[in-house]
């Protein structure tokens, strides 16, 4: 955009660039999670706990029935990891409870989230 603006400057000398406010909140959304690696690792372990896993989506429905499933954020789709965030700040206890019942050896991604969770400062 900036190369684009420098080539029109000749037509439209008063011109100048401005960051789209979406553009610019999408990287305040990636230097928050940038902020908080622990945090991208457990939605992302998550993630791939409940995907492809119908038995797993199953387990959930039975231990969180008034919950729905956790959001897939992706990365490239603006805002989705911070909706997540808002998800398990909300759901902190019932998704702690599902995991935990789950089996550690049938998926390292189930290791990685059950070993996450029991950080202390994960729920903050």
């Amino acid at each position: 955009m900036k190369s684009a603006a420098k080539g029109l400057t000749v037509l439209f000398p008063k011109m100048i660039h401005l960051t789209c406010l979406a553009h610019g909140m999408h990287r305040i959304a990636e230097a928050v999670r940038a902020s908080y690696p622990d945090v991208d690792k457990l939605i992302s372990n998550i993630k791939k706990v409940f995907i492809k896993a119908p038995k797993r989506v199953e387990i959930f429905r039975e231990k969180a029935p008034d919950l729905n499933l956790p959001p897939a954020p992706i990365i490239t789709r603006w805002g989705t990891w911070i909706d997540a965030v808002s998800y398990y700040a909300h759901n902190f206890k019932s998704i702690k409870k599902v995991i935990d019942s789950l089996d550690p050896e049938e998926a390292s991604s189930i290791q990685i989230s059950q070993k996450v969770l029991s950080q202390t400062n994960i729920k903050e």
